[in-house]
């Protein structure tokens, strides 16, 4: 079967490239999943499902209690995976899960155990991914009023929106360093593109896309994608618009001052090297 995975660190764009991929006739990759909570209750049920085993073991005195390995509820995690992209893109030639939790840490292991499969991967500069955060759980805080939404914005107990900016970049670092670590083994099968590119040159951005895929890449098919997933469109078709908002890319300019911007610069300057993102002049 044609699987891909798609997705990156949360408010980089990963919205905007799964209704992208979902756009066309031949590929199916519904709103994001939640991997982490299966795999977590996976590997919890590993657990308590050997714990179980040992106190039946001992209650019957028996001497041979062989544990199950960790890898059968693994693989079992993987064929689930596989059948939910089945169930929920039915009548696709392509099959996508979109994920921007369990996807960056899994990267091999998604690959290994896929045969064939293949991945994209969004980024987008680390000030306006960490200014789209901000804004996001004030949203998110206005709608339904539940207090963490605003405590994962705090830095030393305060909603200081600078300090947020600064310690999110130091976050966006690492994470783009380990997620290169893991990209360097599968170059082949890895797709990664930048939202800034995706914003100012969407139609040759969207042909690579679905050259990667090998799905097809018929004019009429693209330019109706470009036009559907423009921001105004998607506002304009969604139950809630005030998700889709700024789509910055501008690197904080006009909402940071310019001593934040260039601190945060030189705090990510190997992982934008990694992303060949050109550093803005201050």
């Amino acid at each position: 079967m044609n699987i891909f995975f798609c997705g990156g660190i949360p408010k980089s764009g990963t919205t905007l490239l799964q209704r992208i991929l979902d756009l066309h006739p031949d590929v199916g990759c519904s709103s994001e999943e939640n991997i982490n909570f299966i795999a977590n209750n996976f590997i919890k049920l590993h657990a308590d499902y050997n714990q179980k085993l040992l106190i039946r073991a001992k209650r019957i005195g028996s001497e041979n209690c062989p544990l199950i390995n960790q890898d059968v509820f693994i693989k079992s995690l993987f064929d689930l995976l596989k059948e939910i992209a089945i169930d929920r893109n039915k009548g696709k030639k392509f099959f996508g899960i979109s994920d921007n939790h369990f996807l960056p840490s899994n990267i091999n292991s998604l690959l290994s155990y896929f045969n064939k499969s293949k991945i994209i991967l969004i980024f987008r500069n680390p000030i306006d991914t960490a200014l789209s955060t901000w804004d996001h759980n004030h949203r998110l805080y206005k709608d339904e009023k539940f207090e963490k939404h605003l405590d994962l914005l705090k830095v030393d107990n305060d909603l200081n929106i600078e300090k947020y900016v600064i310690q999110r970049s130091k976050i966006w670092n690492e994470d783009v360093n380990k997620i290169f670590n893991q990209i360097n083994k599968n170059k082949d099968d890895i797709l990664i593109i930048r939202y800034e590119d995706l914003c100012n040159n969407k139609t040759d951005l969207v042909l690579k896309i679905f050259t990667f895929l090998g799905a097809s890449i018929d004019q009429n098919i693209i330019t109706n994608i470009v036009q559907n997933s423009s921001l105004k469109s998607m506002k304009v078709n969604s139950p809630n618009p005030n998700f889709f908002s700024k789509g910055r890319i501008n690197f904080g300019y006009g909402d940071l001052p310019n001593n934040i911007i260039k601190e945060v610069l030189e705090i990510c300057e190997e992982g934008m090297g990694l992303l060949s993102m050109k550093l803005p002049k201050i």
